[in-house]
């Protein structure tokens, strides 16, 4: 089901994304093992990024995050691409705390820098980064990092709920953008959207309805796709990286250690080579 909607609001001159990111936290969730705080800050910027993903320009775009700070969930990455699959991992998987605004900040940190790598497929790619603004919360980072490093002036909004058992019932972004062209007057209104009420309303219903109960359907630009939390990591695609070991030197590992075992961050997987493998990926000749 298409769970993320882009369009244009203003006569044109706003871009606003609405995505439900409830199944990709729950993913991540059940992939990590995460504590409910550790999933909290988890989700927001897994949402955050689901919003930055879906602003990928070409075909073969990524765009992947860096999180360093002082705060106790240590280091946060989150990469996606333009098809939309997202993944990610949080250095710290058991973060303590309820899920208020003070423990938000000292597990996601309350001095560290945010680092945006994006690679639109047209050239080389863009590197961004920005540190934390003072007494600000995970949207404020992002917010900072497009005002610092983009130049655009972004509002965003993510939002995480999990229930007493500790099960993800809802999460989502929204975020709105203004063109360059914006007056001043859609400036304000803009400024003055209530987004953590729009967003809530995303609780009720998909978020085409949202949007057309807000906003209406009058911009010809109207994009639904579907975001989803999916690791491109396989047997198949760490095989071709281990081959540019060479043979000598994969034998060898396997010699000393076993196996060549690859425990791939994002997914929690391991994989285990082991000599057989080693015959398949090289054949006697």
């Amino acid at each position: 089901m298409n769970n993320l909607l882009r369009t244009l609001i203003y006569d044109g001159q706003v871009s606003l994304t609405v995505a439900n990111t409830t199944e990709m936290v729950k993913e991540g969730m059940r992939l990590h093992g995460l504590s409910n705080l550790s999933a909290y800050v988890f989700g927001k910027a897994l949402s955050a990024m689901t919003y930055m993903s879906a602003c990928l320009k070409g075909a073969r775009g990524e765009i992947s995050l860096s999180v360093k700070s002082d705060g106790t969930c240590g280091e946060i990455a989150v990469s996606g691409n333009q098809k939309l699959y997202l993944r990610g991992y949080i250095g710290n998987t058991q973060a303590t705390g309820e899920m208020n605004a003070q423990n938000e900040k000292d597990c996601f940190g309350h001095f560290g820098s945010l680092t945006i790598i994006r690679d639109d497929g047209y050239s080389r790619p863009f590197v961004g980064s920005c540190a934390f603004p003072t007494n600000g919360d995970i949207d404020s980072a992002f917010e900072e990092y497009y005002r610092v490093s983009e130049q655009l002036p972004t509002r965003i909004c993510t939002c995480v709920e999990l229930s007493s058992d500790g099960e993800c019932v809802f999460a989502g972004v929204i975020a709105v953008q203004p063109l360059p062209f914006a007056e001043q007057e859609t400036m304000e209104k803009t400024w003055d959207l209530p987004l953590a009420e729009i967003l809530s309303s995303l609780r009720e219903s998909d978020v085409e309805t949202c949007v057309k109960q807000r906003f209406g359907h009058t911009s010809p630009v109207w994009e639904l796709r579907r975001a989803v939390y999916q690791c491109n990591c396989s047997r198949e695609y760490l095989s071709g990286v281990l081959v540019s070991l060479g043979e000598e030197q994969m034998r060898q590992i396997i010699r000393d250690d076993g196996a060549v075992r690859v425990h791939c961050h994002y997914c929690n997987t391991d994989y285990e080579f082991t000599d057989v493998d080693a015959d398949r990926m090289f054949p006697k000749k």
